[in-house]
């Protein structure tokens, strides 16, 4: 079986943000995953992921974006279904996005066999440690539909 990479990208100290590196470690601690799941918390994202992104042969990404959906609401997506036009702030919320980094890593080096996002809808990324009280509230649901999307990357 392939290796599957699990990658938070947010800063905590930026409220809502923290979501994707929230739910990696909320993830990992559900159950034991096993030699073949690698989880990276991602930090703020970037450039700096090229490597992470390179040396994964199949990846899940958990990440805040702005889509215009009630906060919380999460959708989970595959690359392909994020066209070339969609405005930049629509897919990360961060300096230089997800899906610019993947396209980097296609372009010019090796990007994984298959990539999975579970990205939700922040309330707010204003400065705070916290998730707002609507993350907050529904982030045990959050967890859940994460885990299923880690279990079906690795066809349990």
């Amino acid at each position: 079986m392939s290796r599957l990479t699990v990658l938070g990208i947010g800063n905590l100290l930026m409220s809502d943000d923290g979501v994707g590196p929230r739910l990696l470690e909320a993830v990992r601690a559900r159950r034991d995953w096993g030699e073949g799941v690698e989880f990276v918390d991602g930090g703020a994202g970037g450039l700096n992921l090229l490597n992470v992104v390179e040396s994964a042969e199949r990846m899940v990404v958990f990440d805040a974006a702005e889509m215009g959906l009630s906060p919380g609401e999460y959708r989970v997506v595959r690359p392909e279904q994020i066209s070339d036009d969609t405005p930049r702030d629509r897919v990360s919320m961060h300096d230089v996005p997800f899906m610019e980094t993947l396209k980097l890593c296609g372009r010019f080096y090796h990007s994984p066999e298959t990539v999975t996002l579970l990205v939700v809808q922040p309330k707010t990324t204003d400065f705070g440690r916290g998730l707002s009280e609507e993350l907050s509230g529904g982030f045990e649901a959050l967890v859940e539909a994460a885990e299923r999307v880690v279990a079906d990357a690795m066809g349990d």
